[in-house]
């Protein structure tokens, strides 16, 4: 009886491992997919509807501003109308202040190349709520240095789900928290104008996201290259693992066809491993049109710190 038990106990394992088999196999379908589409389309979460595209188009000619086909929305970055003319702005995601961080710094200030370091809120305090040891440091260093701060909200979560999804309120908190922890952290106001929604995702049937930012006169930047350097932490044995050879090709790539654009990295460790050959091949990297070369996203939107009134 007691083999009985043990032989049906083991099947039980085998089949529940066949089934984490199958479900990261179903999970990776939309990772190839993706890839297949990488010519014609770099980010997969940008995929805006007309009727928003209308919306902010309506946003630009009252704030002033050039006709919308020849410029970038003024709350969104919108690169399908957009000629990047070969300008590339780099973008860091999920920064924390630790080693990590710092090292990216310092590769960026020997390269001379500016770059948006969005950083996630509860990264930057201990569980009771007190700024963690090099936050001031580091924060400090990206102004002083020449970069900006970017808001990627505070708990780094959906929202365009959930307790979210088009609750003004909710989204309100996230990014004055962001906003408020920063000036706490640097001793002085510092203001935030830049904010990136955790996964690029915003778009909902109220827009609530595009008119928070608005009424806080805050730009929603997203990307338009995506490294897929997250691939790189997947075991190796997953589909859509990446090695860092491909998340190097394949970024060089997306610049060289798409003239350019918003490039987006995290601050991962084997990003910073990878950093200053990936802006060496960037720097080095031309197409019909000539050499790539770094901007700011500040250059890219054409923005001014000062909005029309």
């Amino acid at each position: 009886m007691f083999d009985i038990i043990i032989a049906a106990f083991a099947d039980i394992i085998e089949s529940m491992v066949k089934a984490r088999k199958l479900i990261v196999l179903l999970l990776s379908i939309p990772f190839v997919a993706s890839n297949a589409r990488l010519g014609a389309q770099s980010s997969a979460y940008y995929q805006p509807k007309p009727v928003r595209l209308e919306m902010l188009q309506s946003w630009e000619k009252a704030e002033g501003r050039a006709l919308p086909e020849n410029v970038p929305g003024i709350y969104e970055l919108d690169y399908r109308r957009y000629d990047f003319q070969n300008n590339i702005a780099l973008t860091i995601d999920d920064c924390m202040p630790n080693h990590v961080m710092a090292t990216d710094l310092d590769i960026l200030k020997r390269r001379g190349i500016k770059a948006v370091f969005f950083i996630i809120g509860r990264n930057f305090v201990d569980s009771l709520g007190r700024p963690m040891p090099r936050a001031k440091e580091l924060l400090t260093r990206v102004v002083e240095e020449g970069h900006v701060i970017g808001d990627h909200s505070y708990w780094h979560r959906r929202l365009d789900l959930g307790a979210y999804r088009d609750n003004r309120v909710a989204l309100t908190r996230e990014i004055d928290g962001v906003q408020a922890l920063v000036d706490r952290i640097l001793g002085h106001h510092y203001p935030i104008i830049y904010f990136r929604p955790p996964g690029g995702a915003h778009s909902t049937p109220l827009y609530a996201l595009d008119r928070v930012l608005k009424e806080k006169r805050e730009y929603l930047a997203n990307w338009t290259i995506t490294s897929f350097d997250w691939c790189m932490r997947l075991p190796a044995g997953r589909p859509d693992h990446l090695d860092a050879a491909t998340v190097l090709a394949r970024t060089v790539k997306q610049a060289k066809e798409e003239s350019g654009g918003v490039v987006i990295v995290h601050a991962f460790p084997q990003t910073a491993a990878i950093l200053d050959e990936l802006l060496t091949r960037l720097m080095q990297a031309e197409n019909s049109r000539g050499p790539l070369r770094f901007t700011t996203l500040d250059e890219i939107m054409r923005l001014k710190p000062v909005f029309p009134k």
